[in-house]
């Protein structure tokens, strides 16, 4: 008996790909139906046929981290042999959940993240903290996205603050901004302090090294930028949807590309191995700079704090003005 094209694709993508076709079938499409599928459906088979190494949940640590600590403690050894400077630091779960406690609304923005909204958590309070972000600050989140962070900071503590993405319409509209962060059109000295969470990764092509030169120009003396998580593994790799159309995606040629086996949709997110991060950021930082990664040794205590949750920001990248 012959089998359905659903059934022959198997079980790993059966129930997406009746979704993606149903979504297909729509009136509204931006592309016709034939085109998409035309290159969906070989992205999908490749994927289902590739073996585990091919797949990014072979490589990324992030989806275990309870006792990922010696991990990313070897990967702390290799970036400091790359000549990268690392400092080690631990964080107070109790300073951590008062600052829960005096921001409500972060808790409400990310509790519908499951074992993550922790994790999303944490990262805004580690550049808060360690950015050291008061009233006389001009602040940028970059990639923010429809993150609620930026509003917070002005209405609670009077922070000038501003959200930046891609994705806003291009220029000035209030406090948001509409630019690529790596040629953002801002004039020099703009900002005091800027934060990337969970979304430097996603920064494909060149944009990453563009924007490591970027902050530099528009941060005024006090100027100071936090990249949080920062996503080292053993090998440089960039991980990628089979659902998006990999014509689109760049993948750098050093880099491994690895198909994302999870539940979103992304097309492109890259994790440096601590060689690559030296070669490509690190030596990247412009002279009035001056970087370093902190790793984050008691992520474990923290999880303890916060049973079934899933927190894995044990690297942070900062950057300060030179004094």
């Amino acid at each position: 008996m012959k089998r359905s094209l659903f059934t022959r694709l198997g079980s790993r993508f059966a129930d997406p790909l009746k979704r993606a076709v149903r979504g297909l079938l729509r009136p509204v499409v931006t592309e016709p139906i034939e085109a998409r599928l035309n290159w969906l459906l070989p992205q999908l088979i490749t994927f289902h046929s590739a073996p585990r190494s091919a797949l990014m949940s072979a490589a990324d640590r992030t989806k275990n981290p309870a006792n990922a600590l010696p991990y990313y403690s070897a990967i702390a050894d290799r970036l400091g042999s790359a000549g990268v400077q690392v400092e080690e630091q631990t964080i107070d779960p109790q300073d951590f959940k008062r600052w829960l406690e005096d921001f409500p609304e972060m808790r409400r923005a990310y509790e519908g993240s499951g074992d993550a909204f922790i994790e999303k958590c944490l990262e805004h309070y580690l550049t808060f903290t360690y950015l050291g972000l008061d009233r006389t600050d001009v602040f940028i989140d970059v990639a923010a996205g429809e993150s609620p962070w930026a509003s917070m900071l002005r209405s609670r503590l009077g922070i000038k603050s501003f959200r930046l993405d891609l994705s806003y319409r291009s220029g000035i509209h209030g406090t948001d901004i509409g630019a690529d962060a790596g040629n953002t059109a801002l004039p020099p000295d703009f900002c005091s302090a800027m934060a990337l969470h969970c979304a430097f990764e996603c920064f494909m092509g060149e944009a990453d090294v563009r924007f490591i030169r970027e902050a530099s120009r528009i941060l005024n003396a006090r100027g100071r930028y936090a990249i949080v998580p920062l996503y080292l593994d053993d090998e440089y790799f960039v991980g990628t949807s089979p659902w998006c159309d990999q014509r689109t995606v760049e993948i750098d040629p050093k880099a491994v590309k690895l198909w994302r086996d999870d539940g979103y949709h992304v097309p492109f997110s890259r994790h440096y191995s601590p060689e690559a991060f030296a070669e490509r950021i690190w030596n990247q930082i412009p002279g009035i700079m001056t970087g370093k990664v902190i790793l984050f040794k008691n992520l474990p205590e923290l999880m303890a704090a916060f049973p079934g949750q899933r927190i894995y920001c044990y690297l942070m990248f900062k950057c300060d003005r030179r004094k």
